[in-house]
């Protein structure tokens, strides 16, 4: 009798060693082929693509979020150089008492802005705080080959929660190959 039971242990061991095995297999082969029905659609598209791009229109390879927030940066650094030159900022009175250091960072979200100018300054009531102007990319808009940029102050305590509102100071288009920066001449949401 226990040579039987070692016997149906055996046969049952084996038979669920071919059974895995086989599930194995079977797995392996729908994986491998959708891999290769996906490859063969994505080469068909490609080929449709490469029509399409080969039409004597230059190919530009997307941007990594990387070299995006560089570029922004480069950009906004355009548009301080701008604001600099023959005192620019709005407001403000060129003197050696001022901070007009280019400082790029990111907000809460993760969109970059740069302080182009900061004050210390005492609001009504003997607040003190900041009077700040700052840079803020507008990553609503799309312009071809440009990317706009808000130029606006802000009024805040010393622990940095806005006291006033917000003033809109300028807008500013910035060209992404030359660097020129364009100022829109207006103070509106457009």
């Amino acid at each position: 009798m226990k040579k039987w039971k070692a016997v149906l242990i055996v046969v049952a061991a084996v038979i669920s060693m071919i059974v895995n095995i086989g599930f194995s297999v079977y797995y392996v082969f729908q994986y491998s082929s959708r891999i290769v029905r996906r490859v063969v659609s994505d080469m068909r598209d490609f080929d449709d693509e490469t029509e399409i791009i080969d039409d004597g229109e230059p190919f530009y390879e997307e941007e990594t979020q990387e070299e995006k927030f560089q570029r922004i940066d480069r950009e906004m650094e355009a548009i301080a150089d701008y604001l600099y030159a023959d005192g620019r900022l709005a407001g403000i009175e060129a003197s050696e008492g001022i901070d007009t250091t280019f400082t790029p960072m990111m907000d809460a979200k993760g969109w970059p802005y740069a302080v182009v100018y900061r004050e210390e300054t005492e609001f009504d009531g003997g607040v003190k705080g900041y009077r700040v102007q700052k840079i803020t990319y507008d990553y609503m808009k799309n312009y071809e080959g440009q990317d706009e940029f808000v130029y606006e102050e802000e009024y805040c305590d010393e622990n940095g929660n806005v006291v006033m509102d917000t003033q809109i100071l300028g807008f500013f288009l910035v060209d992404h190959d030359t660097l020129k920066v364009i100022d829109e001449h207006t103070t509106q949401w457009h």
